[in-house]
C-alpha cells in the first residue's frame, strides 16, 4: 500500500505540472455528472451518505458505504442525440480496504461536417471513453481515503486522444449525527497524446460538500462547493454588437457580482427519506440556471429532480435535470449486490 500512495504521489505532481503548463480544457466529458444521483443533486455531490456505487463515479471514498460485491450499471439521454452510460463495480477487500473498477462513455451522436469554405463534407461522430480503477482506505473511524485512476480514450472525426486522470477524495462519516463531509480533487491529469499539436489540460476540478440529515425528520439536505480552484467564472467581460456590414454597433461590458459568483460555486440537494426503500431528490444549480437561462423561456434551468426505489433485491434510480429549453436530461440506473443473490 505505501507503494501505491508514492506512485499516487509521483504522478499528482507530474500532473500538476502538466495541468499548469497546458492549454485549452480537453475531455470536458468528464465535468458531467458521474452518476444519475449526482445529476439529481445538481450535477456534484462528494458528500451524500446514499450508499450507492455509482455515486464512487463522484467521490471513491464513497465505497465503503457500498454493500459488499455491488455493481450498477446506469444510461442517460443528453441534447440531440447524445447519450452517456457507465458501469461500476466494488468489493472489500478486507476490514480496511475496498477496491473497485468501472468504465463510462459518452457518444454525441452524428454531426454534419464544414470545411473552411462552408462546403459540406458529410457527417462524423464523436465519443469519450474512460476506465477506471479504484482503491480505498479507511484511515480512522468514519474517515476513508480514495482514489481513482481514469485512463481516457477521445475520439473526434478523424482525431483521436488518450490521456490519463486520477481523481482523489476523502469522505468522513459520522453516522450517529446523521452527518458527513467529502472532499475531493477530481480529473487531475495529463493528455499524452493531443488532438493536434498542442497538449490541452483537464477540466480539474476541486469540490468540497457537507451532507446533513434531520434527526427527527426524514430531510436530508447536501451543500457542495465546486470548483475551488477557479473562482472566476465571468466568461465574457467585454464585447462588441455588430451591424450585419460588420460595423461595429455598439460595445458592451459585463460583470458579474461578488455574491453572484460565490452562489455559482455553490450546489444545494434535499432528499425526501421516508424509509430505506424509498427516496425522493431535487436541487438547485446557480450556475447552470445563469448559464443556460433565457428570456421569455421560463426560469426553471438549473432545477434537477429524481428519485430511488428499491425493489426485491434492486435499486432503480431516475433523474431529469433542466438545463433549458429543449435542453433537459433523462438518467436512469439500476444497481445491486451479488450477494444478494446468494442463499443463505
Amino acid at each position: 500500500m505505501n507503494h501505491f500512495f508514492t506512485i499516487l504521489l509521483i504522478f499528482t505532481a507530474m500532473a500538476t505540472s502538466a495541468h499548469a503548463m497546458g492549454g485549452d480544457k480537453v475531455y470536458q466529458f468528464l465535468s458531467l455528472p458521474a452518476s444519475t444521483e449526482e445529476a439529481t443533486l445538481g450535477g456534484s455531490n462528494v458528500s451524500t451518505f446514499g450508499g450507492d456505487i455509482m455515486q464512487t463515479g463522484g467521490n471513491p471514498a464513497l465505497l465503503p458505504l457500498c454493500p459488499d460485491k455491488s455493481i450498477g450499471l446506469e444510461y442517460a439521454n443528453h441534447i440531440d442525440g447524445a447519450h452517456q452510460g457507465a458501469l461500476r463495480y466494488g468489493m472489500q477487500i478486507d476490514s480496511l480496504s475496498w477496491w473497485g473498477a468501472g468504465m463510462g462513455f459518452q457518444h454525441f451522436g452524428q454531426m454534419d461536417g464544414y470545411d473552411i469554405y462552408d462546403t459540406p463534407t458529410g457527417s462524423f461522430s464523436a465519443s469519450d471513453l474512460v476506465v477506471s480503477a479504484l482503491y480505498v482506505r479507511r484511515l480512522a473511524r468514519g474517515l476513508s481515503l480514495g482514489m481513482a485512476l481514469k485512463p481516457i480514450y477521445s475520439h473526434i472525426e478523424d482525431y483521436s486522444s488518450w490521456g490519463l486522470a486520477i481523481d482523489v477524495g476523502a469522505h468522513y462519516y459520522m453516522p450517529k449525527h446523521l452527518f458527513s463531509a467529502g472532499l475531493v480533487i477530481r480529473d487531475l491529469g495529463v493528455q499524452f497524446t493531443p488532438y493536434d499539436d498542442e497538449r490541452g489540460s483537464l477540466p480539474l476540478d476541486v469540490q468540497i460538500g457537507l451532507t446533513k440529515q434531520l434527526a427527527h425528520a426524514p430531510f436530508r439536505f447536501s451543500l457542495t462547493y465546486v470548483k475551488l480552484n477557479d473562482w472566476d467564472f465571468d466568461y465574457v467581460k467585454q464585447g462588441s454588437l455588430y451591424n450585419s456590414d460588420g460595423t461595429t454597433q455598439s460595445e458592451y461590458k459585463r460583470h458579474v457580482g461578488w455574491g453572484d459568483m460565490l452562489l455559482r460555486h455553490m450546489i444545494v440537494g434535499m432528499e425526501f427519506v421516508p424509509s430505506r426503500n424509498f427516496t425522493l431528490m431535487a436541487s438547485y444549480n446557480h450556475r447552470r440556471h445563469k448559464e443556460f437561462d433565457m428570456e421569455n423561456a421560463g426560469g426553471a434551468a438549473g432545477f434537477s429532480f429524481g428519485g430511488r426505489l428499491h425493489v426485491y433485491k434492486f435499486s432503480l434510480g431516475i433523474s431529469y435535470s433542466i438545463y433549458g429549453p429543449g435542453g433537459n436530461v433523462l438518467g436512469l440506473n439500476l444497481s445491486s449486490s451479488i450477494d444478494a443473490f446468494k442463499k443463505k
